[in-house]
């Protein structure tokens, strides 16, 4: 049995502008807080360059693609069934079916890519508690944490999608607020005679100041990437023409606590800090209950953010929706190779990267503006054919209406005739306005497009040139250690 599209992702009788402000600072989690400071602070002064230019861009395409969604509405109201797919229906719509196809792909490959620094950052901060409660005595690696935390989540995912978002995006949202608040009160609490040595590490410090903020663009970009998701919230809303006010208010949130973490850090430590803040700070019980919220707030994000791949490749394979063995056997093997990939990487900060500037910037900076511009085409053929067919119906009912001589017929057609012209001119005096902003408009997506093309195919190539430079120097990746311990059982 296929699921029913008219059925809501978001349970409940709409979301409040509050609470879609919370599902947006859960889509964004932990790792603004935990992982962003680092790459900022590495650009130096550029850094606020970045993070602004990246974040205003992405709340700009973010609302491009409600706008997008209300416009497709109009036009196809058969576009309110397809809530479960929602920037495939868009891609579908403005530039056909292969498109969306492509867009689905590489919607799923993201979201599954995503849930790696998860699974990463979850078992890094694991050993790290276990270090600094046991005094290094429990020393247990994130290698085999990683796997640890797969084989727990697996019967947890088997379940299928939450039931209720709301309690669930709230618990989340509360667990990073606690996460900020721990992490500044260890920030703040630190004297420099408390700054553990950080340990030697592949870094960037010999890149040029153009990589090093490619490489925080990516990253950036991946810890704030709200648009898979973004949809699915607008649809669900009570109020979808607040949508803008819940970006805002989201993104707003995120990057205080962000902001506040970035400028101790710097502080603090200056360039002295490893890419995750908590493995940089020395030990404290605030510090052991910032550990273990962060490792359950990225759990609970994976399984939330993987249910609806998981859903999405069920339905593909016509895998029904009850529990079954089919779902337990396709989720594991998912799970599995989660856990390879999660061995198999050198750096969880280079995997960000290379997700956000890859896989995730066409999605955030090349897509939204593109279907835009094609919307907007698509609309005024729509507006147009609207007009004449209104136009038609009144002739035709004046003509059913009165026996018409030929003379006067004539005379209709030509009043017909003058009557688009008159449309037209009025049209275009009464929003001369809007006409000029929607050029603007055009414009500015026009730019986005042709930047974002080239800053994803430089910044991937420079993430892929970092992978081999972590493999062949001194970062090696779990899947490397594990394989040489087997060696010697």
């Amino acid at each position: 049995m296929q699921p029913d599209e008219t059925t809501p992702i978001l349970q409940g009788n709409g979301l409040s502008v509050f609470f879609a402000i919370l599902c947006i600072v859960d889509v964004f989690g932990v790792f603004p807080v935990v992982a962003l400071p680092k790459p900022i602070i590495d650009c130096g002064y550029y850094g606020i360059l970045v993070i602004f230019a990246v974040c205003s861009i992405q709340i700009y395409t973010a609302t491009l693609l409600g706008k997008c969604w209300n416009l497709a509405e109009e036009m196809e109201p058969n576009m309110k069934r397809k809530n479960r797919y929602p920037y495939s229906a868009l891609a579908e719509l403005t530039f056909g079916k292969y498109l969306a196809h492509f867009v689905t792909f590489l919607v799923d490959i993201t979201v599954f890519g995503g849930g790696i620094p998860n699974l990463i950052v979850a078992a890094k901060n694991l050993e790290l508690l276990g270090l600094r409660i046991s005094e290094g005595s429990f020393d247990i690696s994130f290698c085999y944490w990683i796997i640890i935390l797969g084989t727990v989540l697996c019967p947890i995912l088997w379940l299928g999608s939450p039931k209720d978002m709301k309690v669930i995006c709230t618990i989340s949202a509360l667990i990073v607020t606690s996460v900020y608040i721990l992490t500044s009160s260890c920030l703040l609490s630190t004297v420099n005679a408390d700054i553990p040595q950080i340990e030697a590490e592949f870094s960037s410090s010999n890149w040029e100041l153009w990589q090093v903020m490619l490489s925080a663009y990516g990253i950036v970009t991946f810890q704030f990437d709200i648009h898979p998701t973004i949809l699915t919230i607008h649809m669900d809303m009570t109020n979808k023409g607040k949508l803008p006010i819940a970006i805002i208010g989201g993104f707003s949130v995120s990057l205080i606590m962000f902001g506040t973490t970035a400028l101790i850090t710097a502080w603090k430590y200056g360039t002295n800090s490893k890419a995750s803040l908590l493995e940089t700070l020395p030990t404290s019980l605030p510090l052991h209950f910032a550990a273990g919220l962060v490792a359950i707030q990225l759990c609970l994000t994976s399984a939330v953010s993987n249910s609806a791949l998981y859903q999405h490749m069920e339905d593909c394979l016509n895998i029904s929706r009850a529990f079954n063995h089919k779902r337990c056997i396709l989720r594991t093997i998912l799970i599995i190779i989660a856990i390879i990939i999660a061995e198999s990487v050198p750096r969880f900060d280079l995997v960000m990267s290379l997700i956000g500037g890859s896989l995730t910037g066409p999605l955030v900076f090349f897509f939204p503006p593109l279907f835009y511009i094609r919307m907007i085409y698509l609309h005024k053929k729509y507006v147009r054919k609207l007009e004449l067919e209104s136009f038609s119906n009144v002739i035709l009912m004046e003509r059913r209406s009165s026996n018409l001589s030929e003379d006067y017929s004539s005379d209709i057609t030509d009043y017909k005739g003058e009557q688009k012209i008159n449309v037209g001119l009025y049209q275009s005096r009464k929003t001369f306005r809007e006409i000029w902003n929607e050029k603007l408009e055009i414009v500015i997506c026009i730019s986005i497009i042709i930047l974002s093309s080239f800053a994803t195919c430089i910044t991937t190539y420079l993430n892929v040139s970092s992978a081999t430079l972590s493999y062949a120097n001194l970062t090696k990746p779990c899947i490397y250690n594990i394989s040489n311990a087997l060696l010697y059982l």
